[in-house]
């Protein structure tokens, strides 16, 4: 059975900036309580592999337009494709380091890498700019075009 875990937005990021543990210690606390959801979940499916419960993990990393006076429309594009993948791949670590860090303290195996995962799967998109909340945004509307979007979905046997 497939469980939609929800898609959930973390915006915030400041101009170049792609930390998202830095970020994540600014979110509201509805926010992080379901990032929390799709971490245990994911948790749950690598605990006990056999179970075939499996997690997947959707991270949309996004940029604001890339502004910039004098660059080309290349080099725009570059920078805004740059930023958004930096931070679809920061969202990934942080989801491993705390896959890693919560499985261990249960006292479970933990894989040591992404590819050694069995039973869940992270993914990273960069969409660049070209999924603005903001068209042509105010320098707080910035804010909720850096962001990275992710979707997780939980599947399990169905009984």
């Amino acid at each position: 059975m497939k469980v939609d875990l929800g898609e959930i937005p973390c915006a915030g990021f400041g101009d170049e900036q792609f930390d998202f543990a830095a970020l994540h210690q600014r979110l509201p606390q509805t926010t992080l309580d379901l990032l929390d959801v799709v971490i245990e979940e994911a948790v749950s499916a690598e605990m006990d592999p056999p179970a075939g419960r499996f997690c997947s993990i959707v991270i949309a990393g996004h940029a604001d337009r890339n502004d910039v006076a004098g660059a080309s429309s290349e080099q725009r594009r570059a920078n805004e494709l740059q930023f958004s993948s930096l931070r679809a791949e920061s969202a990934e670590a942080f989801f491993f380091d705390q896959l890693f860090s919560r499985l261990k303290s249960g006292g479970f195996v933990a894989p040591v890498d992404l590819g050694s995962m069995q039973n869940v799967e992270i993914t990273t998109v960069a969409c660049g700019s070209a999924d603005l909340i903001h068209t042509t945004p105010s320098s707080e509307q910035r804010l909720d075009n850096r962001r990275v979007q992710v979707t997780g979905t939980m599947f399990t046997p169905t009984p």
